[in-house]
């Protein structure tokens, strides 16, 4: 009983650090899970803090880590209680999957989750007069390849958890080519929201590695 206590709390300790899209299909099937990398129909919000480096020069690596723990725990509830699941985290930004029965579904909980973490920012800079942060975001939809990918090395082997694809680049552009504040939408997240928002046509960009204006 011990021993297996031991494990059940390994077990617990190590699910923190891998996303729940992986614990569902693991759970669904503890012999041979659904993980390999192949093609779905997703939406991907990429948030990232603006104005980072002049942060991290400004403040204590301490201090820094605590505002960005406090802002980051909030986003991770937002994209939660939006269906999305957080696969990667940077010093200074979240990238997050959408999936869902359809891909009108997926892209509506997506832009959902981008205008809560605005909201929440606001919020939780209304507690923080002190240093206040603010997001740039970018959200496109539609297929990329999605799964676990095993890097094997030397040392070891290392799995992660993501999607990939001209998709998701365009998505990381957006994202960097945002404003403070802002959120910019790739055009077939758009066509998905289908009215449901008020968009602001921003024109045509080229973006690095990106061919299509």
């Amino acid at each position: 009983h011990a021993e297996a206590d031991a494990w059940r709390q390994l077990g617990e300790y190590f699910a923190k650090f891998v996303p729940e899209t992986v614990q569902r299909r693991v759970a669904a099937n503890l012999e041979a899970p659904e993980l390999s990398m192949r093609e779905c129909d997703v939406s991907v919000l990429f948030i990232d803090i603006s104005g980072y480096s002049y942060l991290s020069e400004r403040l204590s690596p301490d201090a820094l880590n605590t505002l960005i723990e406090r802002y980051f725990s909030t986003f991770l509830d937002c994209i939660y209680e939006a269906g999305g699941d957080i696969n990667e985290i940077a010093g200074d930004g979240l990238m997050a999957i959408f999936q869902g029965a359809s891909p009108q579904q997926h892209a509506v909980s997506a832009a959902a989750a981008a205008l809560a973490i605005l909201a929440a920012t606001e919020a939780l800079n209304r507690d923080n007069h002190a240093q206040l942060l603010t997001v740039h975001q970018g959200l496109n939809s539609g297929v990329a390849l999605v799964g676990l990918t095993r890097l094997n090395g030397q040392y070891g082997t290392r799995w992660t958890f993501t999607a990939r694809g001209p998709m998701t680049n365009l998505a990381a552009r957006l994202a960097d080519e945002a404003k403070p504040g802002q959120i910019l939408v790739g055009t077939e997240t758009v066509r998905r929201l289908d009215k449901r928002y008020r968009f602001q046509r921003l024109g045509y960009e080229r973006f690095k590695n990106i061919a299509t204006p």
